[in-house]
């Protein structure tokens, strides 16, 4: 915090120094009847005073009490959600509820149903489903018979382990996504309004670097105010019209892929030592057993993704747009390619 005040101490003297200067260069312009001085002095002399409000107004919004602050806060409760704050993150509650909603260690709650955060359900269905995949596995590797009559189960199971593979794949890379996006938040946390501001503003009131600290200070108002309460907008949709992830369906879901597994471990010892005409009776239980399960992990794999890429792709071009439209009006010019035309 002493840091954080002290970079912004830093800002009011350059503006109290560019204050200074441009009246000395006004003067002087008038004094010798140089056009070009007078011009450059006076349009300096506007920028220290607009940079001035600006400190004010930054300082007045982002504080811990600050109005920006204030009606993000308001905004995130009236949703009612709920979250444990980190101390970091504890200023700007849509940030603290973005983080826990995707990489926390506790329950979140949505409109008054608990939540476990996105990296644990992730983690949950794909234990589930490594269970339910080793249990195949060792059915796939029973061989009935013996010597030149021998038949593996193997040619029957692998179709299903191979679709199985791409589901613990897809779930592999939904949590390298989930703990890449956590990181970004806590960096947003740390480093947002405490560096990223304040160094906006110092170089946006020096003349040579004035456009970059217009864009920094944009992309700092973006990432503070409006990508946490883009992940509140999308907790708030997410719990609009399903509940397919909320902490008791993944705990049933788990329950269920675990006594699945049981039963395929079981079924393969009886493989073991039973004759060729159980096989198929044997092979029916475990196909009804994975049906219903199916449904429901085809359910969640398709909620997970929508709320690790899609959504938080729709919140980065949120974003994005509102960070080139703050800079434009600092004075600068932001494009982000493509996003550009929007």
């Amino acid at each position: 915090m002493s840091a954080y005040i002290g970079t912004y101490n830093i800002a009011i003297d350059l503006v109290a120094m560019m204050l200074s200067v441009s009246g000395i260069v006004l003067g002087i312009g008038f004094a010798t009847e140089d056009k070009r001085l007078k011009e450059f002095g006076r349009s300096e002399l506007q920028q220290a005073l607009i940079n001035g409000a600006i400190v004010g107004l930054l300082i007045f919004a982002f504080s811990s009490n600050g109005f920006i602050t204030m009606i993000i806060n308001s905004i995130t409760s009236s949703v009612q959600l709920s979250a444990t704050c980190q101390g970091f993150m504890s200023s700007n509650y849509a940030l603290c509820f973005a983080y826990n909603y995707l990489a926390g260690t506790s329950q979140v709650s949505i409109n008054g149903v608990a939540y476990l955060p996105l990296i644990e359900t992730a983690f949950g269905t794909l234990a589930g489903i490594v269970s339910v995949y080793v249990g195949l596995g060792l059915i796939g590797a029973v061989k009935l018979g013996s010597g030149l009559i021998g038949v593996s189960l193997g040619g029957m199971i692998d179709p299903v382990l191979s679709q199985l593979g791409y589901v613990m794949g897809a779930l592999g890379a939904s949590i390298v996504s989930i703990e890449a996006q956590g990181i970004l938040l806590k960096f947003v946390a740390l480093t947002a309004v405490q560096i990223l501001l304040p160094v906006g503003i110092i170089l946006r009131i020096t003349y040579i670097t004035r456009r970059l600290g217009g864009a920094i200070m944009a992309i700092a108002i973006g990432l503070f105010a409006v990508l946490p309460l883009t992940y509140v907008l999308n907790a708030e949709l997410v719990s609009g019209y399903t509940s397919a992830l909320n902490s008791t369906t993944i705990s049933t879901f788990e329950l269920s892929t675990s006594s699945i597994a049981d039963g395929l471990v079981s079924s393969a010892s009886n493989l073991n030592t039973t004759n060729s005409t159980g096989v198929a009776a044997i092979l029916g239980n475990v196909v009804n057993s994975l049906e219903g399960t199916a449904k429901q992990l085809l359910n969640l794999i398709a909620q997970i993704v929508i709320q690790v890429f899609f959504l938080p792709a729709l919140g980065l071009i949120l974003t994005a747009i509102s960070i080139r439209e703050l800079a434009r009006v600092l004075g600068s010019e932001i494009s982000f390619g493509r996003l550009y035309i929007m």
